[in-house]
């Protein structure tokens, strides 16, 4: 396991500390009460500078983020029924399932865009911000606002496929056409104009794009599609998401920007 580096007077402890917290549940099953003088911490961390003074700071840091997680319920008082007290506390169900994904963790958003960034170098700017956004939103359990976020950052992807599938098209008749469908409000016809381009890509041989291009697609437009009319619009019946769904949909975001830059990819490489 690569150990954090820790400095004491770091402006990004807490999130590193976030890190550090999560590196140990998902590694230290015995590991069940929080602890004033860091000493646990110490096969997860290189200090950097003062390493009494670092581990003082880390102390206080993960007791920091035990208290987000416990009311983010990844973790809960106690160990058992005759124990139901802090400083002791257990892995939730809904925490088990949080520390056993390593690729996107929400709960640790630092590390969380590292990863999108390092895997996606060229990502785009507004989409970064966005999801940033989403994951501030995200840990601190404004979940509608988080979805709605990933939501806007999840169109702004679409809009860039618009464009590039746009500049592909060689016949301007068919640009035109494509274009005027753009223009408008509705996102339902932009949705089937793209499909519709994205087949006549793929009916090539062999095909160019991924086989579950079009699966992937619907997916990420049918998420567009409910976030915009069942939380991004005003309504009679109060908007409601649960933490599950919030984390769902960051955990497989990656993946669908992932497939949309590579289709932006080949257009930039290919027209009709």
């Amino acid at each position: 396991m690569n150990k954090i580096e820790f400095d004491p007077i770091d402006e990004d402890g807490l999130e590193l500390a976030r890190a550090i917290v999560i590196n140990r549940l998902r590694s230290d099953s015995n590991w069940n009460q929080f602890e004033s003088t860091g000493q646990g911490f110490e096969r997860y961390v290189e200090y950097i500078g003062d390493k009494h003074e670092g581990m003082n700071k880390l102390a206080i840091l993960t007791n920091e983020v035990l208290w987000e997680f416990t009311f983010q319920r990844i973790i809960s008082p106690g160990t058992h029924g005759s124990n139901l007290h802090l400083p002791f506390f257990h892995i939730t169900d809904y925490g088990k399932k949080v520390i056993e994904e390593e690729e996107f963790q929400p709960h640790d958003p630092t590390g969380y865009l590292e990863r999108f960034r390092r895997n996606i170098p060229d990502c785009d700017l507004t989409v970064i911000a966005y999801l940033a956004e989403s994951l501030n939103c995200f840990i601190t359990s404004n979940l509608i606002s988080s979805v709605v976020m990933l939501g806007v950052a999840s169109e702004r992807t679409f809009l860039l496929l618009c464009e590039s599938l746009h500049d592909a098209i060689a016949d301007s008749n068919e640009q035109s056409k494509f274009e005027k469908i753009l223009k408008r409000n509705a996102i339902k016809p932009k949705m089937d104009a793209v499909l519709d381009e994205i087949n006549t890509i793929q009916s090539q041989t062999p095909r160019p794009l991924p086989d579950n291009v079009n699966v992937m697609l619907i997916a990420i437009f049918d998420f567009i599609r409910i976030q915009r009319n069942d939380l991004g619009h005003p309504r009679e019946n109060p908007p409601k998401t649960s933490r599950e769904e919030a984390l769902v949909n960051l955990r497989i975001f990656p993946t669908y920007y992932k497939m949309v830059n590579q289709v932006i990819d080949y257009l930039n490489l290919n027209h009709e």
